[in-house]
């Protein structure tokens, strides 16, 4: 499982807000976006084409709302030159590398530029790096007023892969650690200039050209915004149903999630998905989608995730928390959650893809568990249909048991209300078995075919709108 990137521990919303905020920006190199009109514009260099560049953009965006690694970004980065047929400059590994880091690096210092308004100090520190940068180094420990101008060129990040970042101080931390407050210092400017239009900048010692600037929500000025006048282009980011996901198949993530959920949505379950992401908004459920083998109590397999699953689910165990994923009876369980918890595990098989999941796999199976009803040949659930009688398998049948823990949460957060009918009047043999089953089942039902649903039985289907809208 890929490592969730995290910037220290800034809530990832201002960094998405900031990162939305921006136009995508055609340009041929990087130097025709100076300092900051990085902060309302996006591009990649040589990045012309609008669908090039959007695709780019989501990419990003995915990375930054959901915490993509950097060996996610490369591979997503060379799909896209591929499907595109780009030809870009530089190691495809470099390149992807530079925009993530940078775009990842920048969104993070905007959210923490506005985060730190509420100091009266901040204090610069050096990120480490592998090779420090000795004008960096030096700066390490400065403590300047906010409203020092110094901060206006110097704000981190200063330079590419530059890992410096500023700390907010109060003016209480100040007296009670008798802090020293130092004077800027002055350690002048070198030209700079860009050997394609000849233009010559003068840019501070120890920052990269183009860094001089602080990463915030500010309108472009000068060049830069007449150049957006021009060229940007309006970025709509795609629909995020389900706000994360942490999954340990690659083809199974968060990101084919909401495209699935998307597209049953414009189809004819506008309502209930509309429900589902209100309800999810409202309680944000996590989901684990793990193999077999990490669902096993004390196996090797459960162990090797443990330290991301806690930072998933920003949870730990007192004593185990692999108490949060693994289960007993991982051989027959296709998913679990509690009433306990904030999240839900669904089981997949490593060759688990979406793109092998089609859509009416999964909105017939209400209609074939209505025909085995009618002929009194009852299923034993929703998922048992998708899994043994189409094309989609297993791909589709995981789907189906998320909607179904997920159809428990729903249950939970309601105050565990009873059917309005009997448990025995069931679409399937597992939601006859106890009233939670039972909400379980018929909740996936209603979310994948109400239509359906309400054909065979009209007072489930009207029971379960009621019950979407309480508990949103």
């Amino acid at each position: 499982m890929p490592e969730l990137v995290k910037y220290g521990s800034l809530p990832f919303n201002e960094s998405i807000d900031f990162f939305r905020n921006k136009l995508n920006v055609p340009t041929e190199r990087w130097a025709d976006i100076w300092q900051s009109g990085h902060n309302s514009g996006f591009m990649v260099a040589g990045a012309l084409k609008d669908d090039l560049l959007n695709d780019f953009r989501q990419a990003v965006d995915s990375a930054i709302a959901e915490g993509k690694s950097i060996t996610w970004f490369k591979k997503e980065f060379k799909n896209i030159v591929a499907r595109h047929g780009w030809s870009h400059t530089g190691d495809a590994n470099w390149r992807s590398n530079i925009i993530y880091d940078t775009n990842m690096r920048q969104s993070y210092n905007a959210g923490r530029f506005n985060q730190l308004q509420h100091f009266d100090y901040w204090q610069y520190k050096h990120g480490d790096s592998i090779t420090p940068r000795p004008m960096h180094l030096s700066w390490d420990g400065l403590l300047l007023k906010k409203d020092d101008s110094w901060w206006k060129t110097h704000f981190p990040q200063n330079g590419w892969h530059c890992k410096c970042k500023a700390f907010g101080r109060s003016q209480a931390q100040v007296d009670r650690q008798n802090l020293k407050v130092n004077r800027a210092p002055n350690d002048g400017s070198v030209e700079w200039t860009d050997k394609t239009t000849g233009e010559i900048h003068r840019v501070p010692k120890g920052i990269d050209p183009g860094f001089d600037y602080a990463p915030q929500k500010s309108a472009i000025i000068g060049r830069q915004q007449q150049t957006a006048k021009k060229k940007a282009i309006p970025f709509k980011p795609p629909q995020k149903i389900v706000p994360s996901a942490y999954s340990s198949i690659k083809r199974f993530d968060i990101h084919g999630l909401n495209q699935l959920l998307v597209r049953l949505k414009e189809g004819k379950a506008e309502k209930q998905v509309t429900a589902l992401e209100a309800f999810l908004k409202k309680h944000p459920i996590k989901t684990l989608f793990l193999k077999q083998a990490e669902m096993k109590p004390r196996s090797v397999s459960s162990k090797k995730i443990i330290i991301n699953i806690e930072e998933y689910l920003e949870e730990k165990h007192a004593y185990n928390s692999a108490f949060f994923y693994t289960h007993p009876k991982y051989l027959r369980a296709n998913g679990f959650t509690s009433n306990r918890w904030e999240h839900l595990v669904v089981k997949l098989k490593a060759d688990a893809n979406f793109n092998k999941i089609d859509l009416k796999d999964m909105t017939d199976s209400v209609l074939g568990a209505i025909f085995k009803w009618r002929e009194n040949q009852i299923e034993w659930s929703l998922s048992h249909i998708v899994r043994h009688y189409s094309d989609s398998g297993h791909h589709a049948g995981a789907i189906v048991t998320w909607l179904h823990e997920l159809g428990h949460q729903v249950h939970f957060k309601a105050g565990r209300p009873s059917p309005p009918v009997p448990t025995l009047t069931s679409l399937t043999r597992y939601g006859s078995s106890n009233e939670m089953e039972w909400h379980a089942e018929h909740f996936t039902a209603w979310v994948l075919n109400r239509e359906a649903l309400a054909v065979w039985n009209k007072e489930i289907a009207e029971y379960f709108d009621r019950l979407l809208e309480g508990v949103i």
